[in-house]
């Protein structure tokens, strides 16, 4: 599902997301919601600042990653947060990328289709290590072979672990070494 996007098709995505978002603003606005229309503008405010922090960590396929991946045909929407922004995250992009890729593909074959399913990512730096806590809300129908496929690609990231937190709920947590 991973695609090579032209500037030209990035754009048309791009404005469509924000012709979206002023249609909300507008139609709160017209309805006399504005309490409504601010917490929407508050909240694109608060996710281009993730969006800047994110394109600024050097990670630049990783970054293009999480930025485009609700523009595909994935049964689950993503979601991300920065804790601090770093001076860098001393990865190796490439790998980070290709596991996130794998990642996302297992995931997309173990999700039920057509739920609202959605994956928020939480990314710690440390001095130490970089943690991604991923936490996914939605059904899984297929437990088993996404937590294999976790197993089996523990070289990198350093360590992963897989829990159910509750009827919907997981929490896989990803530590990346320096």
């Amino acid at each position: 599902m991973s695609k090579n996007w032209t500037i030209l098709e990035t754009l048309k995505y791009t404005r469509h997301d924000w012709l979206n978002r002023l249609q909300l603003i507008k139609g709160n606005i017209s309805l006399g919601k504005t309490e409504q229309a601010e917490r929407i503008m508050d909240e694109i405010v608060m996710e281009m600042q993730q969006e800047a922090m994110l394109s600024n960590i050097e990670l630049p396929r990783f970054a293009e990653k999480l930025l485009t991946h609700n523009w595909n045909e994935y049964h689950f929407k993503v979601e991300y947060e920065l804790v601090t922004l770093p001076k860098k995250i001393r990865l190796n992009d490439d790998l980070l990328t290709e596991w996130t890729g794998s990642f996302f593909e297992q995931l997309n074959k173990a999700v039920l289709p057509f739920y609202e399913n959605c994956l928020f990512i939480k990314i710690e730096p440390t001095d130490e290590m970089v943690r991604f806590l991923f936490e996914f809300n939605g059904i899984i129908e297929n437990e088993t072979e996404l937590k294999s496929w976790l197993q089996s690609h523990d070289q990198y990231p350093d360590q992963v672990t897989f829990d159910q937190v509750g009827e919907n709920d997981w929490l896989i947590q990803a530590l990346f070494f320096k």
